[in-house]
């Protein structure tokens, strides 16, 4: 098991305020509080402990959960995360709090390595608008615009996101809204390619309002949150309508493939042994076609199957002719721990044979059925000699040599064909 690291967050510098002046003269002016909430959203973390110092202010806030803004003196102060349950200080950064003003201290990152994030917030309001910034907790993905419109407005073109190329990390100053209906669209910076979708988010009073994206699982897809600092005091998920969806070909006698999603084509002529990259589609309960490129109109394989907001999932096709069939995998593409790299089998054969995975001597995966993926394994960066063998008779059904994994990334190995004539895709994921 991989221990916990302490990491310590870069100090954050604002502005240098008196506090706590208890000699009264003629200009005495009382000390005033400075207002601090907490969000917690470290994926793979779990609940954690909010402490001022030693004292523990916020305990056991889950995943996705945060608090009311609490009171605290104007003075320097240090606050740190530790997993409720357990004594460790994961995480800590010291601030200068300035008298009346509101501060978002986020736990962000994966439960491997938390830290946190400081946040002021605009606390006044203005007659009639809604001012929104952005908070860019997205650290498994890349930089983002975010376009702030009326619900049905198409973005073609024509105008400029509210926020530009916001890297994870960061957050922007606030932009005034008059108080209406709006719909928060995220794409990749510098594109129309939409990452995230709020659908209709109503804002009825005037206020102030921290707009949140952070990770799951997925490469390039946040979620969503909205975080009201003054105004109706939500905080809550705003869910995306976006999920990411790739197509493997382990079809052995297929040729090329389609892909089509509740019949509209999200993948052409994919060959044996090649996956596409990902396309972005609708969440919900949907249905996935395959065609071969030399019978169009004809199904060979068909799954339904739920799509998740801001996951990542690849469909796998595999099987001899008349008995194709199409399974889901599940992606992890969130980033493996600090000096690690990450890697996942897949046993994609068409005969339905089971196999025992191998990392140089060491059995890593045992009995690995047909169309199943195994977990995730962590390991040192290197590369690899990796073996699909038969449980029974330990003889070797595939060699995947050279499996190169660098710090950081993550790869997929694919096993496909059938028994002598076995394939492998070492695909990279990250």
């Amino acid at each position: 098991m991989i221990s916990r690291r302490r990491l310590l967050a870069a100090a954050v510098s604002t502005p240098v305020v008196l506090a706590g002046c208890k000699v009264r003269t003629i200009n005495y002016f009382p000390p005033t509080n400075a207002r601090v909430r907490f969000v917690n959203v470290v994926y793979h973390g779990g609940a954690y402990d909010f402490l001022d110092g030693s004292t523990v202010v916020f305990s056991a806030i889950p995943f996705e959960g945060s608090v009311d803004y609490a009171d605290f003196e104007n003075t320097r102060r240090t606050f740190s995360i530790r997993e409720t349950g357990f004594t460790e200080i994961l995480s800590s950064v010291d601030i200068s709090l300035a008298g009346d003003e509101a501060y978002t201290i986020l736990g962000w990152r994966t439960g491997a390595s938390p830290s946190l994030m400081v946040a002021p917030d605009v606390s006044n309001s203005v007659s009639g608008k809604v001012q929104m910034r952005l908070i860019n907790a997205a650290f498994a993905g890349p930089n983002y615009d975010l376009y702030i419109t009326a619900p049905d407005v198409a973005l073609d073109g024509t105008f400029g996101p509210a926020f530009y190329n916001i890297a994870a990390g960061s957050s922007t100053t606030s932009v005034q809204q008059a108080t209406g209906s709006y719909r928060l669209r995220a794409t990749l910076a510098g594109t129309l390619a939409v990452t995230y979708d709020s659908g209709t988010v109503d804002f009825p009073v005037e206020g102030s309002t921290d707009i949140l994206l952070y990770s799951l699982d997925s490469l390039q897809l946040p979620q969503g949150m909205i975080l009201d600092v003054f105004g109706s005091d939500r905080r809550v998920v705003l869910t995306s309508s976006i999920s990411a969806i790739r197509l493997m070909n382990a079809a052995p006698q297929s040729g090329q493939i389609y892909g089509l999603f509740d019949g509209t084509t999200f993948t052409a002529a994919l060959d044996y042994t090649v996956r596409s990259g990902y396309g972005y589609q609708a969440t919900g309960q949907h249905v996935i076609t395959i065609e071969a490129s030399s019978a169009p109109g004809a199904t060979i394989a068909t799954i339904e199957r739920m799509f998740e907001s801001a996951r990542d999932v690849t469909i796998v096709v595999a099987g001899l002719p008349g008995a194709v069939q199409a399974f889901a995998v599940p992606d992890d593409n969130s980033p493996p721990p600090p000096d690690l790299a990450r890697i996942r089998y897949v046993n994609a054969v068409s005969d339905n044979a089971a196999y025992d995975v191998f990392v140089g001597d060491t059995k890593q995966v045992s009995a690995l059925a047909a169309r199943t993926a195994s977990i995730y394994f962590d390991v040192a960066p290197g590369t690899l000699v990796v073996t699909f063998r038969d449980p029974a008779t330990g003889a070797v059904a595939l060699t995947v040599p050279d499996v190169s994994l660098s710090n950081g990334s993550i790869r997929t190995i694919y096993a496909t064909g059938t028994a002598g004539q076995m394939n492998s895709l070492p695909a990279i994921d990250r």
